[in-house]
């Protein structure tokens, strides 16, 4: 019996040096560790839908 296809990854790959890109380290400049805070849980909401996120006004 086949295992039931999962939507979205469980654990995704976070490259050490990630603060390092460009745009990571422009919105870091300007709006701080939140703004990092907000990169990475947007990560997540895109990894866990299937690679994308349906952008609403939540």
């Amino acid at each position: 019996m086949a295992r039931p296809q999962k939507e979205g990854l469980e654990y995704f790959p976070l490259d050490v040096d990630m603060d390092q890109d460009d745009k990571v380290a422009l919105i870091e400049a300007q709006h701080g560790l939140v703004g990092f805070g907000v990169v990475i849980k947007l990560l997540m909401k895109i990894y866990k839908h299937g690679y994308f996120y349906e952008w609403t006004e939540k």
